[in-house]
């Protein structure tokens, strides 16, 4: 250190730290501070706390055993920086890396490496081409990530975007979520929109208020809510809340299901599911409470277990079924149901119907077997849903 800096651990202008250097502040003070720029040609390090205008880094690393403060840039170029206390500085650029043992409060990182941080981590702009580990709390505004990253919960107010895998061991609330491969939420998040092109876990609530589109399996232990849900493959969650559901494979919710339509390709169980439109299902339904819809479809070779409520039901060909509650119900050939009651009633050749069937307008169609003689009646049983 220069002699106007022994006493005091202060150096006017610009110092240059060369490969191997090591940086001591003088007895006494527990740091370091530089009026200009720190510039460190190779692998160095800094004993105790910096404070300065600038950091430049040219290859190596720069280990600083202390706190940083930085009024302006850090820049690293072929080099790595860590510190072992808190880093605060205007802009973070690199190619390689940084590891901070403190906390992180930076607007601008820009880091083509790996970034850790053990503590919270606070910016505007968090970019990194490669990977992160950010174990503490977060404080973002837009965070970017090429390849890997974990978060210890907190808030992302604008967008995530993650190109491979994405955990928090936390609680989230975010803007958007997009991530290309794979999610896991250790605890509940709350946002906007959610987008993963593969699969996606959730310990606690998931909530995006505007969409969920997953290509592949989504599972969520407590509530699912979004006003859109669009799933490649499989969704299973606790409970369900949207207004458009859409399920390519199999559905699986251990409570309720509420919406406003509803399409499933696979299968459907659920403790009971409320649709005020349109309920689509191509293979099986299966719930304990029932089913209640404006518009019930089921497909050809389906099976349906549990009640059926719904203004308008066809259930398909070859389709088995147990009770139902309809306004206009069309059993087509070959279905098979236990207890029908609707107002009105069509039936196909081969229909078999083997408890009780009432209907209160009109019914219709030749060639059916009723284990009872149909009744018309005054009015319909109520309905359990």
């Amino acid at each position: 250190m220069a002699d106007s800096a022994r006493s005091t651990g202060r150096i006017d202008g610009d110092y240059e730290l060369p490969a191997g250097g090591v940086l001591r502040p003088p007895p006494g003070p527990t740091g370091v501070e530089i009026t200009g720029t720190l510039l460190s040609r190779g692998s160095g390090t800094v004993e105790g706390s910096l404070h300065c205008r600038e950091i430049r880094v040219e290859g190596g690393t720069l280990t600083i055993q202390g706190s940083v403060q930085v009024s302006g840039p850090v820049t690293l170029r072929r080099a790595r920086l860590e510190v072992a206390g808190d880093l605060k500085a205007a802009t973070l650029s690199g190619d390689r890396g940084i590891t901070v043992r403190g906390n992180l409060d930076c607007p601008d990182v820009d880091i083509g490496g790996h970034v850790e941080v053990a503590g919270t981590t606070k910016a505007e702009r968090f970019e990194v081409g490669g990977s992160a580990d950010l174990h503490g709390v977060v404080d973002l505004t837009t965070l970017e990530i090429g390849g890997r990253v974990t978060i210890g919960g907190g808030t992302v107010r604008r967008s995530i975007e993650v190109g491979g895998k994405f955990e928090s061991t936390a609680p989230l609330r975010y803007g958007s979520l997009e991530i290309g491969g794979m999610g896991r939420l250790r605890a509940s998040a709350e946002g906007e929109s959610l987008e993963v092109g593969g699969m996606i876990d959730c310990d606690g609530d998931l909530v995006a208020t505007r969409g969920t589109e997953v290509g592949g399996r989504i599972r969520v232990a407590g509530k699912l809510r979004s006003a859109r849900i669009e799933v490649g493959g499989f969704l299973s969650a606790g409970s369900v809340e949207g207004e458009d559901i859409e399920v390519g494979g199999v559905t699986e919710v251990s409570g309720g299901l509420t919406g406003r339509r509803l399409e499933v390709g696979g299968r459907l169980s659920a403790e009971r599911v409320v649709v005020t439109d349109r309920v689509e299902v191509g293979d099986e339904i299966r719930t304990q409470s029932g089913v209640k819809a404006d518009v019930l479809r089921v497909g050809n070779r389906s099976t349906v277990r549990g009640p059926i409520v719904a203004r308008d039901v066809t259930v398909g060909e070859h389709s088995s079924v147990e009770d139902i509650w309809a306004g206009r119900l069309r059993l087509e050939s070959r279905a098979t149901a236990r207890n029908v009651y609707a107002e009105d009633l069509e039936v196909e050749p081969r229909v078999e119907v083997q408890g009780l069937t009432q209907y209160t307008h009109s019914m219709k169609g030749e060639g059916a077997h009723f284990s009872q003689t149909p009744q018309q009646v005054a009015q319909l049983p109520p309905a359990p849903l």
